[in-house]
Order: structure tokens, then C-alpha cells, then sequence
């Protein structure tokens, strides 16, 4: 189980006043066991191809009008939908999963994966033994974790959360995967009462999965994903820590990144990338880009061989439009892909 961090794995706390996000994943290939997808389409092949299962659409949320998880929500399926990765719906089990340790972490002051048994709020050691415990029948289960250190409202935490761990390398890989349903907890330090105790906190817990019975969702054989897509706008411009760190030995605080570029194709598929560029829309000034992080040259052996990410090696600028040009192949299939996102006015910081 990997741990990623903006601000620091484990805990630790803000100064200044100023914003200090800490974010937590566990990547989908490291719970349940995969099951065989579904026959039901929602795409037409080309010939030979296997057939795409992506979920179109999924019924309406309960999180309420105006509610920090309808936010989250209605954000996370409009980036996967646009970007091809398939609709999440929400399940009341993950959310209550999600909901019970998002407390734990503020009731025992801790960031992490695993719960210590005789704890104040203990549901299970694991995010597998939790959904499990709150009667999720999981053919696979991911979490993902954000927490603020600086608030104790859970003001505004739905879209940051959402949009903090789409820019990270890792943190993408989980929030876009072939899950099917999700559960989501935006929970604070004045709603559990122990913002005077021991300050100010939020987390934002986000627990996915798929049944064995339905499988993953996964895109047809001949398509290749990407996160950003054409027409996303928003995407955080900067990234200054990351556990693991996709850069071992480069103290992101000091020498940021910018937003991670994820390449996608079907899993159990082989992806390489051959080439990749990235230049500003207007101007044409090229952004220099790290090799592409992919399975044989993944320094945390955290992505599969249908996974690429594309890092700029320095912050993108705000409020900016970029072009990106990838060329690589699918199972040997040669392919290119040209589009273009913009950036916002926030930073994974």
C-alpha cells in the first residue's frame, strides 16, 4: 500500500495561516481481486477490438443541494466523463466506509491507511476491511485522502479535494481507474469538536470500488484515455510534494512539478509512449517534460503497463492554455493524440 503526500505522509500540521494539503492514496491494483467485465457496452468498437464497458450515466447523488459532496461529485464524473474514463455512482456503503475514517483520522489525529485496532472509532485495519465492514462487496477498492490542516469547515474542501489529487502523478491513476461506484466524506474539526483540543483539520476521504459481479469499467481495446482531455480547464499548475515522490531525491517544496498528464489505455494492455510534447496554446513555448513515467521506469513500481504519466519538470503558469502531442502505441497499435487544457488559479501546494 503506497502513502502520497502533498504536505507531509502521516500527519502534521499548517503555519501561517497558509493552506497545507496532505494527500494519501492507495493505488486500485493493491486490493480485491479484478473480476472479468461485463458484456454491456456503451461504445462500438472498431473491428476486432473489444468492446468498451464505461459507464454513461449513473443516478442522481444524495449528498444535497449545495452539499461539499454533491461538489465533489458532480466534479470528479464531469472530469472522468469528459475524459473518457467512464461515471462513478455513488454507493452508501462506500460512503459510510469513507465516512468512519475520516473520523477516525481526526478523532486519533492521524493520516493514513490503516487503523490500529482498540482505537477511538476503529471500523477495520484496512481500506478492504473497512468497505467490507460496512457491507461493500468489493472486487476491488481504492481510497484516496486529502486533508487541510489550516481549516476546520469543510468549506470549499469538496472541489479542492477533487481537483488536488488530479494533478498528482499517482493520485490521478486512482481517481480515474475502472471503478464503478464511489463514497465520499468531507468531514472537520468543528463538526467532530476537537478544533480547540487539538486545532484545526478537514479530510476529504474518498473510497472507490467495483463488485465482482460487475468488474471494472474499462475503455475499448483500441481507445487511448488521457487526464487532461480536450476542453478540461481548471487543472491545478503546480505540485510541490508527492509520496512517493515520482522524483526520488528532489525536494518538491524546493524544486516543484507541474500537474501530472495521465495516458491510459485498457487494462491488462500494453502502452508506450515514443514521444511527448507540451507547448502553450498561445505562443507555442515548449514545456519541458520528464521521460514518461510508465511501468519499467516507475521508480515506486506503482503503474501498471496500461498506465503512462506525462510530468512537466517545472510548474505550468496559471490561468494558461496548453497543447499536448503524444505518440506511442496500444498493444503495438501505433496512435497520436493532440489536445489541449488550461490551467486555473490553484496549486497543489
Amino acid at each position: 500500500m503506497s502513502c502520497a503526500a502533498i504536505a507531509a505522509c502521516g500527519g502534521g500540521g499548517g503555519g501561517g495561516g497558509s493552506a497545507l494539503p496532505v494527500l494519501t492514496t492507495t493505488p486500485a491494483s493493491n486490493t480485491g481481486a479484478p473480476a472479468a467485465p461485463p458484456p454491456a457496452t456503451t461504445a462500438t468498437p472498431s473491428d476486432g477490438a473489444q468492446a468498451s464497458t464505461l459507464v454513461a450515466s449513473v443516478p442522481p447523488d444524495t449528498y444535497g443541494p449545495g452539499a461539499e459532496g454533491r461538489q465533489a461529485f458532480e466534479l470528479l464524473n464531469a472530469e472522468r466523463g469528459r475524459c473518457g474514463f467512464g461515471l462513478v455512482a455513488q454507493n452508501a456503503q462506500l460512503d459510510a466506509a469513507a465516512h468512519a475514517h475520516a473520523d477516525w483520522q481526526i478523532l486519533n489525529n492521524q493520516l493514513s491507511h490503516t487503523e490500529g485496532a482498540g482505537t477511538t472509532g476503529f471500523t477495520g485495519a484496512t481500506p478492504l476491511d473497512r468497505v467490507s465492514a460496512a457491507g461493500y462487496v468489493p472486487g476491488g477498492v481504492g481510497e484516496e485522502i486529502s486533508t487541510l490542516f489550516y481549516t476546520g469547515s469543510i468549506a470549499g474542501t469538496g472541489i479542492f479535494g477533487v481537483r488536488a489529487l488530479l494533478a498528482l502523478p499517482y493520485h490521478q491513476l486512482g481517481m480515474l481507474s475502472g471503478y464503478r461506484e464511489v463514497g465520499i466524506a468531507l468531514r472537520g474539526s468543528d463538526q467532530l469538536g476537537t478544533t480547540a483540543s487539538r486545532g484545526p483539520r478537514t479530510v476529504q476521504q474518498f473510497n472507490l470500488g467495483f463488485t465482482p459481479s460487475a468488474g471494472r469499467q474499462e475503455p475499448a481495446s483500441d481507445e487511448v484515455l488521457t487526464y487532461p482531455c480536450e476542453g478540461t480547464t481548471g487543472v491545478f499548475y503546480e505540485i510541490t510534494n508527492e509520496t512517493p515522490n515520482p522524483v526520488p531525491g528532489r525536494d518538491l517544496r524546493a524544486s516543484p512539478l507541474g500537474p501530472g498528464v495521465v495516458v491510459a489505455v485498457r487494462s491488462g494492455q500494453t502502452l508506450a509512449i515514443s514521444s511527448a510534447s507540451m507547448t502553450t496554446l498561445s505562443g507555442r513555448t515548449p514545456v519541458t517534460l520528464r521521460p514518461p513515467l510508465a511501468k519499467g521506469s516507475d521508480p515506486n513500481s506503482v503503474l501498471a503497463s496500461h498506465q503512462a504519466v506525462l510530468i512537466p519538470d517545472a510548474p505550468l503558469m496559471p490561468n494558461t492554455s496548453y497543447t499536448v502531442n503524444v505518440v506511442g502505441t496500444n498493444e503495438g497499435a501505433p496512435f497520436e493524440k493532440t489536445f489541449s487544457f488550461a490551467t486555473g488559479a490553484g496549486a497543489a501546494r
